[in-house]
């Protein structure tokens, strides 16, 4: 808003320049065009510098997209008083239900990559910062993630993290399926497991990964499973190739 002024002075400095150029007098008109380009990069500065201390823009639900755009057509069609309704209702509701949850763990199907809930951050069991899936992370969900998580301890045949709610076993190796198939919450697992494993908690296998890419999981106290929401949720596509 702040440059729109400039932007629409641009424009007409730009057609008098154009009409002036056979006569040779367009100098002063491009003068003026750079003005108000160096004006406009002002205000982008200025604009930029008050945002300098906020940490990133929360993260929605996908409902609040829909409910957005209906609140803009009720707010464009209705006339008088009442096309103030659907905004200023729909603000409150964004507020209290808007906001998508965080995960408490994060596993990349393409890397070894395995970020877990660690206080208010998040800290990698497997994996390494710098990588592209760990810094896509990091910037999506505004959310610093550590090299290490605090409650890693890993050896040769693979991970396992232990917090105040869950226990998740990270496998490298066939060899530690015997121990880690049994009382962990969480099992991941980039080779295949054997049969029976994960049944007194949960399993993300190679083919989980491969099928539904990134994996989405949070802690559900009550029910004391995770809730695992796959990046792609669905395989009915055209342009998408079933995983063998």
């Amino acid at each position: 808003m702040l440059a729109l002024p400039f932007v629409s002075l641009i424009m007409w400095f730009g057609v008098l320049a154009i009409l002036a150029m056979p006569f040779g007098l367009d100098g002063p008109f491009l003068k003026l065009m750079g003005w108000n380009i160096d004006r406009m990069v002002d205000v982008a500065e200025l604009v930029a510098g008050w945002s300098t201390s906020l940490t990133g823009n929360p993260i929605l639900a996908g409902w609040t997209l829909l409910a957005g755009l209906a609140a803009l057509a009720w707010f464009a069609f209705i006339e008088g008083r009442w096309r103030l309704l659907a905004p200023a209702m729909l603000l409150p509701i964004i507020l209290l239900f808007g906001f998508a949850p965080r995960p408490d763990v994060l596993i990349a199907d393409t890397t070894q990559a395995v970020a877990v809930r660690d206080g208010t951050g998040m800290g990698l069991v497997t994996g390494r910062t710098g990588s592209f899936a760990v810094d896509v992370w990091s910037q999506h969900f505004q959310t610093e993630i550590a090299p290490t998580h605090s409650g890693t301890q890993c050896d040769s045949l693979g991970c396992i993290v232990k917090t105040e709610q869950f226990s998740i076993a990270v496998v490298r190796n066939a060899a530690a399926f015997p121990e880690d198939c049994v009382g962990q919450n969480l099992i991941v697992t980039r080779i295949s497991a054997p049969k029976g494993c994960g049944a007194s908690g949960q399993i993300i296998t190679p083919q989980d990964l491969a099928r539904g890419g990134v994996q989405w999981l949070r802690w559900d106290e009550t029910a004391g499973r995770f809730e695992i929401r796959p990046a792609i949720e669905t395989l009915n596509r055209p342009w998408r190739v079933l995983p063998r």
